[in-house]
């Protein structure tokens, strides 16, 4: 939507997430305060990229943004 509005996008990290709630539970078993961040990136300009441009632009900024056990691992 972003890119065909020609709208920036504000990508947001959201670190240790699985540590409140994990995969395989249902609700949060713990509190977050002081176990979770959220990271606001700058904005992403959609103008003068495709789709696809942005979409990787936006994702490598999210990872950049979260803790090195959380990052994806690297494809060969």
């Amino acid at each position: 939507m972003a890119h065909k509005a020609g709208a920036p996008v504000v990508p947001m990290s959201i670190c240790r997430a699985a540590n409140v709630m994990p995969s395989y539970w249902m609700f949060p078993y713990r509190p977050a305060w002081n176990v979770c961040k959220v990271v606001v990136h700058e904005p992403v300009e959609s103008k003068g990229r495709t789709e696809e441009e942005l979409a990787e632009a936006v994702r490598e900024a999210i990872i950049s943004g979260l803790p090195e056990e959380q990052r994806p691992l690297a494809s060969s």
